[in-house]
């Protein structure tokens, strides 16, 4: 049986997801491993706030990670994803 508590996360990375732009960021980070937030709101097209607001909520969900470089933020995806998430991730992007 599943746990209630398990539901809940899946239901919010699931949340997390539904959104194309976030999803369009999980994909450029797949591809380029990493990008700062201007490169990533250039390609994606919008602005800097929305490319930061999005990128947040995929950090909350633990599915990017970022570092600082030369004065620039840098996100990834993160590489301790869990495996299920992993699999959906290669589903979906």
């Amino acid at each position: 049986m599943v746990k209630s508590k398990s539901l809940k996360r899946w239901a919010t990375v699931y949340r997390g997801l539904g959104n194309p732009s976030r999803l369009r960021i999980l994909e450029l980070l797949r591809k380029n491993k990493q990008l700062s937030v201007s490169e990533l709101s250039k390609e994606l097209g919008i602005t800097l706030k929305n490319t930061s607001r999005n990128l947040g909520i995929l950090l909350n969900l633990e599915l990017v990670e970022f570092q600082g470089k030369h004065d620039r933020v840098y996100y990834s995806l993160n590489p301790n994803l869990h495996k299920d998430i992993k699999q959906i991730l290669k589903i979906s992007i």
